[in-house]
């Protein structure tokens, strides 16, 4: 028989980390717009980087393609490493004050 609490334990977990990439999300938007302009400006860099090194020119449309391939990327990679280090924070502090 499965065991329901362990299910249930993870479906907080995920539940939790789903809320806290949430929350990165909505910081990038409202909070941290410098970051996200910071990473805007990084995403068009690499578009060139990329443009440069594999010596091959790219229309508006498929530069702008990239560009916000790059920057969905960095913004999900941001959003997640944001939800990582909260539960790190909660893990921390839960066992710093558990004892």
């Amino acid at each position: 028989m499965p065991n329901n609490k362990s299910r249930n334990d993870y479906s907080d977990f995920e539940n939790t980390v789903k809320a806290y990439i949430k929350q990165g999300k909505m910081k990038l938007q409202t909070d941290l717009v410098q970051t996200s302009q910071a990473i805007y400006s990084i995403a068009q860099n690499k578009t060139k980087c990329f443009i440069k090194n594999m010596d091959k020119g790219l229309d508006k449309e498929e530069r702008e393609y990239l560009t916000s391939l790059i920057l969905s990327s960095m913004h999900q990679a941001f959003c997640y490493g944001y939800g990582i280090g909260k539960i790190e924070n909660d893990s921390f502090y839960g066992l710093l004050f558990s004892t």
